[in-house]
């Protein structure tokens, strides 16, 4: 049984069980958390930085990541990672991005902290990637132009991260769950 985050005074209790239990579990269990729970593992998760190779296994192919955010709808997603020539890139694969645009980032880092970091455009994608465009452009900019998620380690296969626009937090949260 994985432990509420709300619950639990520590996050070795959730790492553990997290680590002990399959990947369909965990997204399952991820699913069922609200905001409240979100945050509740954020903070739980400070100072766990994230190293930028735990995205990617190797040049061109594409890691994905389940994902399940704070929004009142639309909250489920995938984040999907590729290495190509030495940078880690990715895009939102979710049911309105016909409308919103696939949310094309690229992954940074300031010293251990890794961010994923929609501010700079990306021009090219892999073939398995919808095309790309601006994250400034049509109701892309509402989602997201200007943003930045700050990540950190819940367990071996899952972290949790908090939306940044500028230096100002919007309150939105999600968890990842990286799948093998």
């Amino acid at each position: 049984m994985i432990p509420l985050p709300s619950l639990s005074d520590s996050l070795a209790p959730i790492t553990a069980a997290l680590d002990a239990t399959p990947v369909e579990e965990k997204i399952n269990w991820m699913r069922g958390l609200g905001k409240k729970e979100l945050v509740a593992l954020w903070k739980l998760a400070e100072g766990r930085e994230v190293p930028v190779a735990y995205y990617t296994r190797g040049e061109g192919e594409v890691v994905i990541h389940e994902g399940q955010n704070s929004l009142p709808a639309f909250n489920v997603f995938q984040k999907r990672f590729v290495l190509r020539g030495g940078k880690v890139q990715g895009y939102n694969h979710q049911a309105m991005a016909w409308l919103t645009g696939p949310g094309h980032f690229f992954l940074g880092s300031e010293g251990d902290a890794t961010f994923i970091d929609y501010r700079t455009d990306v021009s090219d994608a892999p073939a398995e990637f919808p095309p790309t465009r601006s994250n400034m452009a049509g109701l892309s900019r509402f989602v997201y132009g200007g943003m930045v998620d700050k990540m950190r380690q819940v367990s071996e296969d899952c972290t949790i991260g908090a939306a940044w626009r500028g230096d100002k937090p919007t309150g939105d949260y999600f968890m990842l769950v990286r799948r093998p």
